[in-house]
């Protein structure tokens, strides 16, 4: 095998070997320096939110995610990375549900079985006892916890001038409330 191949294997083995590696949200772990998010996200063809921060967030960009349109937004304190999230417009209740639903297959492929689930017969014969009467985004909540982070999605119902909207996040486990 000549010089030159052998080097391109290299090469090509090295960047295998970096990206097989799946970060714990997008292209960053948990506790790296958030001075180069834009770059990252820039790296994967995002574009700066240039509007209202989401709540809590001190970066976000306009991207593509699940073939839609998504905010990708990153959490920092002491400025490390602890959370990301996903935050998806939805068009009306069905299309905020079948993303929902969408995330929450992704989700569970992932990681497994909710460890909490709003829309589990246990959840909704609790509310039942207690007089709740819950719409359907009311269990289209769900909670995975793998013992370094937990993810979150959700279906949030129109409030103010914003419609529906349906969010995914993952928190370093040390940030979980």
């Amino acid at each position: 095998m000549s010089a030159r191949v052998a080097s391109s294997l290299t090469v090509g083995a090295l960047i295998c070997t970096a990206t097989a590696g799946a970060a714990d949200f997008r292209a960053l772990d948990f506790n790296a320096s958030c001075d180069n998010v834009p770059a990252l996200e820039a790296a994967r063809g995002s574009m700066p939110f240039n509007e209202r921060l989401p709540s809590g967030f001190q970066f976000a960009f306009r991207g593509r995610e699940l073939d839609r349109d998504v905010v990708i937004a990153y959490a920092c304190r002491d400025g490390h990375f602890f959370r990301g999230a996903y935050i998806f417009d939805a068009k009306d209740e069905a299309d905020a549900s079948a993303v929902y639903k969408t995330l929450k297959q992704r989700v569970t492929r992932e990681r497994g079985a909710p460890s909490y689930d709003f829309a589990s017969r246990e959840y909704r014969d609790k509310m039942r006892a207690v007089g709740a009467t819950l719409s359907r985004s009311d269990t289209e909540v769900a909670f995975w916890n793998n013992g370094k982070s937990e993810a979150h999605t959700s279906v949030a119902m129109p409030s103010g001038d914003r419609g529906w909207r349906v969010s995914l996040s993952y928190t370093v486990e040390s940030a979980v409330d």
